[in-house]
């Protein structure tokens, strides 16, 4: 399968780009049978900006084109529904979506079924199956929570505390990896002790202040492992403030360029990061290879940033957002 090739440098991220002249939102496909909506959790992370390259460079391939737009922020769960809506307003060609809320976003993706648009869900998993014109192309959160969990048993050395922060009660693949992560510490690392679980946070902030309020909590923690970004972010300025991130070990999933360069620094121990380039080349190859009519379920395996790897060639694809001079 292919990958990122000749990254240069992308200097100012933008929210809307379309790569079809004259189309200028997500409502314009306007019966278009070469026009599918790509629609991420948010424009604003390099996360997501992954996808974006994926799906361009699998819709070039292809001879087709894509509407790439998003909400600015993750919690905005509301205007990504209005974008599905106007997708299938539209009659865009298909559908890819990575949903900002998996629950509040399965009745705007069973209208898209209902009227016919073939749809790819990355990311996250819906709680609908399969099926005719859906398919879905996400993260092994299995193995996710495996891999953080053997990960911290080694860096522990098979004993310590941790307390797990950034979990989302909503999305299932935020408890799939709790589950996971949970199950292969009590039977790989029965000394090893979760002592903490927190929800998410919506800023940077709320997450510092949850991750300070859980250090006080246990003076005794010797890791942190989060469930995403905000909560590695949040688990990091924490420990800093406090000159705690030689002693305490954080171990997140989700990446991003900042984030790895903490790696980088040994100011956390790494990343557990999602491919979310494949996630997206695969998806618009089921969306244009006719595939989307036969209901497929694609895992695409993690893979572990440390700082032994972080600047090795295989990890450039999964933290560099300087991909669109490939597309000019």
């Amino acid at each position: 399968m292919p990958i990122m090739l000749r990254l240069r440098t992308f200097l100012k991220p933008v929210p809307l780009l379309c790569l079809c002249p004259g189309l200028l939102a997500v409502g314009a496909c306007g019966g278009r049978s070469d026009v599918i909506a790509v629609i991420p959790r948010t424009t604003s992370t390099t996360f997501w900006e992954a996808e974006h390259a994926g799906a361009a460079f699998a819709a070039r391939k292809a001879g087709v084109d894509i509407l790439w737009n998003a909400p600015t922020r993750e919690d905005d769960v509301q205007l990504q529904i209005e974008m599905v809506d106007r997708a299938i307003n539209a009659r865009c060609k298909g559908l890819i979506l990575a949903p900002d809320e998996p629950r509040a976003l399965m009745v705007p993706v069973e209208r898209a079924l209902a009227a016919g648009v073939p749809t790819v869900v990355v990311g996250s998993s819906l709680s609908l199956p399969a099926q005719r014109n859906l398919s879905y192309v996400v993260n092994d959160d299995a193995m996710a929570g495996r891999t953080a969990a053997f990960r911290i048993g080694e860096v522990l050395q098979g004993k310590g505390e941790v307390a797990v922060v950034g979990i989302d009660p909503q999305s299932l693949s935020s408890l799939a990896i709790l589950r996971s992560f949970v199950s292969s510490l009590e039977e790989r690392f029965p000394e090893i002790a979760i002592v903490e679980r927190r929800t998410g946070a919506s800023s940077n902030f709320d997450a510092e202040l949850i991750a300070s309020q859980v250090i006080l909590s246990h003076p005794k923690i010797n890791a942190i492992f989060s469930l995403d970004s905000l909560g590695t972010i949040g688990a990091y300025l924490a420990l800093k403030s406090r000159g705690l991130t030689d002693q305490v070990k954080v171990v997140g999933v989700q990446q991003s360029a900042e984030l790895a360069n903490a790696v980088r620094l040994h100011q956390i121990d790494s990343l557990v990061a999602e491919d979310t380039y494949q996630m997206g080349y695969r998806a618009m190859e089921l969306l244009t290879q006719g595939q989307s009519r036969n209901p497929q379920v694609i895992k695409l395996s993690p893979y572990l940033i440390t700082a032994a790897n972080v600047d090795a060639p295989a990890t450039k694809p999964f933290i560099a957002n300087d991909w669109r001079a490939e597309f000019q």
